[in-house]
């Protein structure tokens, strides 16, 4: 009888996400990526994303990979940390994000951890598959001589990994 009570009171889980952006590839490219006195001439960064909770705010892992060329050379960074989303609005996709990692310049011979905060919008378009994606950044490296700052504008794809 209690078997009955239960099943006839229960609600329906399921182990899949309402968001079909639950986990995300995306490529960017940096419109600006400045630091330092020096603004890069070419620069892009890829990040995955996933959900940690299922309703929101969404909040969940981003690791990202990224690399802008000066002049003088080209400096590459690895970073993970924490992206919290909004998803307010199934048009528009407000995120924020705090991640920290290693920054890595060849010709300067400098390997630094970093902490950057930021955060973007995602926006929907006529494709389930694709979103487009505008994001800014603000990055600390801890140097050891002296720490600076890098500011970062950016625009890219983003892709549903989940299906």
């Amino acid at each position: 009888m209690l078997a009955v009570v239960l099943i006839g009171f229960g609600s329906p889980a399921s182990a899949q996400s309402r968001d079909p952006y639950f986990s995300t590839f995306s490529a960017n490219y940096d419109v600006v990526y400045h630091e330092t006195g020096a603004t890069s001439n070419a620069g892009a960064h890829f990040d995955l994303a996933s959900t940690f909770k299922r309703d929101v705010p969404f909040i969940g892992p981003v690791g990202e990979f990224g690399f802008n060329h000066f002049d003088g050379g080209t400096v590459a960074s690895v970073m993970g940390g924490v992206r919290v989303r909004a998803n307010t609005d199934y048009h528009v996709l407000p995120y924020v994000e705090l991640i920290l990692g290693l920054y890595h310049c060849g010709v300067c011979d400098i390997n630094d951890f970093a902490l950057q905060g930021g955060g973007g919008v995602d926006f929907r378009t006529a494709s389930p598959n694709i979103r487009i994606r505008v994001q800014f950044d603000v990055r600390h490296v801890f140097d050891a001589v002296s720490g600076f700052n890098a500011e970062r504008f950016s625009a890219g794809i983003v892709l549903p990994l989940n299906k």
